[in-house]
């Protein structure tokens, strides 16, 4: 299996003392603003990527760019390589999990591109719109 990966939209994350991480005001879908453009004070972009154990990531920048607004990136910390070598033959896929912050993003109605380079190419991660909220007619 290729590498892949996926995205997840939320406003707050929060870790407990085991290092679990727990996202709140998850986007189930697109994210609605009432004006053009709207502030929000912050955005959690959660990447989860995996790949096949025998070929883990060297390297990975995660990348999110808000319509009309210049890419934020930030390195994701990985575990060496080195550390698969010894684990047990019956595991095939190597998980990783990365939360990006966009602070006080100004949000304009498009497309939200997303992706995680690598050290040999990108993954493109599917992310949701950002639609202007019309309102509907008045019953008449």
């Amino acid at each position: 299996m290729a590498r892949q990966a996926n995205l997840i939209v939320a406003d707050e994350i929060y870790y407990n003392l085991h290092g679990k991480a727990i996202l709140q005001g998850i986007y189930h879908s697109d994210l609605t603003i009432q004006v053009n453009p709207s502030f929000s004070p912050q955005l959690i972009f959660y990447f989860m990527a995996e790949t096949d154990i025998a070929s883990p990531f060297r390297t990975l920048t995660a990348e999110v760019t808000l319509p009309g607004n210049p890419p934020v990136r930030n390195s994701v910390n990985l575990v060496p390589p080195e550390a698969f070598a010894n684990v047990d033959r019956s595991r095939s896929r190597a998980y990783y999990r990365h939360p990006l912050l966009v602070q006080a993003p100004l949000l304009r109605p498009g497309r939200i591109e997303a992706k995680l380079i690598h050290e040999s190419g990108e993954i493109a991660v599917g992310a949701p719109w950002i639609v202007l909220n019309v309102p509907l007619p008045a019953p008449s």
